[in-house]
């Protein structure tokens, strides 16, 4: 063990020591060169159309995020892409065994894998879910915006109408289609119209997931305004009945109660009959 003492002048040597140590494995920090690090990648792709059709396969190589060459089964060999990459895609490509290989993973890679991710991909089928939102318009006092929200559906692929009274109306505007983080999607289709007593309005929604079209209704009474009034009549009208019904309980009750005074018959008074004829003086 090593140990170091301070001379008795003080703390101002030991401080120049360490000064001095820190200098020096400062400068051989410095001088050291840092670690290498290098990033090698591959990437396996399958690109194919609807029901596996023109299935291709990719095998593209990367140094440091930089593609450098990459295998293409349409073509069956592999392309250079950097001055690197062709000089390794020409090795590659001399190598018979290697290159048969890359062209089977077209079936041993991706048909294999079509056929066992194609339930949860290509056949996956979420049907839509349907809401109207009724506002009013900002520009016109007595227009409305009808907005018929889909949500929650896969395939991207649907087809949203608007109907009144079972006439296609033409004066929609659809929204961008949306992508959720559940891999389903949404659209809204917004609909400028000013509605009339009796009309109806229905968002009609055609999806592969659905056997017959789906159709929600929207009639101006059932707009939020008319809910509310009719709520209230129809509160209005429980409690009348309410207070009716308490107030008549509360008379009978009154009326049944009242004492009714009654003089009872006096048993000693004698009642003087006079015959017919005798009591008058002849």
């Amino acid at each position: 063990m090593v140990s170091v003492r301070a001379p008795g002048a003080g703390g101002c040597s030991l401080a120049v020591l360490i000064v001095i140590l820190t200098v020096l494995r400062t400068h051989l920090t410095h001088c050291g060169n840092p670690p290498a690090v290098f990033l090698i990648q591959r990437k396996s792709e399958c690109h194919f159309g609807a029901g596996g059709q023109g299935m291709r396969y990719l095998d593209r190589q990367f140094i440091n995020r930089e593609e450098y060459a990459y295998f293409d089964s349409d073509i069956g060999r592999f392309v250079g892409r950097t001055e690197r990459g062709v000089w390794q895609a020409e090795n590659w490509n001399n190598d018979t065994a290697f290159i048969e290989g890359e062209k089977a993973d077209v079936d041993r890679f991706c048909r294999h894998n079509y056929g066992v991710d194609k339930p949860f991909t290509e056949q996956r089928r979420v049907p839509p879910k349907v809401k109207i939102t009724p506002t009013r318009s900002p520009s016109l006092e007595h227009q409305n915006l009808l907005i018929c929200i889909v949500s929650g559906f896969f395939p991207s692929e649907i087809q949203v109408k608007w109907l009144r009274n079972g006439v296609e109306e033409s004066r929609v505007v659809y929204a961008q289609l949306l992508q959720n983080g559940d891999w389903t999607y949404r659209v809204d289709a917004i609909l400028e119209t000013v509605p009339e007593h009796g009309d109806t309005y229905t968002c009609e929604v055609k999806h592969s997931s659905l056997q017959q079209p789906l159709r929600v209704n929207w009639e101006p009474e059932t707009s939020e305004s008319a809910r509310s009034k009719l709520l209230t009549g129809i509160v209005g009208f429980v409690l009348g009945v309410v207070f009716f019904i308490v107030g008549l309980i509360i008379y009978l009750k009154n009326k049944k109660g009242t004492t009714q005074l009654r003089i009872p018959p006096n048993e000693d008074t004698t009642q003087l009959r006079i015959p017919p004829n005798e009591g008058l003086l002849s």
